[in-house]
């Protein structure tokens, strides 16, 4: 969902709500305790994002629609008016994936 490559190409993915409540369990395990940060994080910042207000608007920002662009870079570009959420994405974004460990077990 905070992947701008998935949310740009198909708005469906904000009316899933495996999704959107994955995305809110997220957002309580993210900022834990600190309930004023997760409202404003969930109730405004992610309003920006999905309504294309601000910097989300602008034309340079649906260039997370080619295949050779860094999520990261785009939020710490376009996620300026959004700082909690930025932030947040910025870290989930920059995990990465293996299965080396799964493999590691079946071997």
């Amino acid at each position: 969902m905070l992947n701008p490559h998935y949310s740009y190409v198909d708005e469906s993915i904000f009316d899933d709500g495996n999704i959107t409540t994955s995305f809110m369990d997220c957002v309580e395990t993210f900022y834990s305790g600190d309930d004023d940060k997760q409202d404003q994080v969930v109730n405004y910042e992610f309003q920006k994002f999905q309504k294309r207000e601000g910097a989300f608007g602008k034309k340079l920002a649906r260039t997370c629609q080619n295949f050779d662009y860094n999520p990261v870079a785009w939020w710490r570009m376009y996620g300026v008016d959004t700082p909690n959420l930025q932030k947040m994405a910025m870290r989930i974004l920059s995990l990465t994936s293996s299965s080396s460990g799964c493999e590691r077990n079946w071997s």
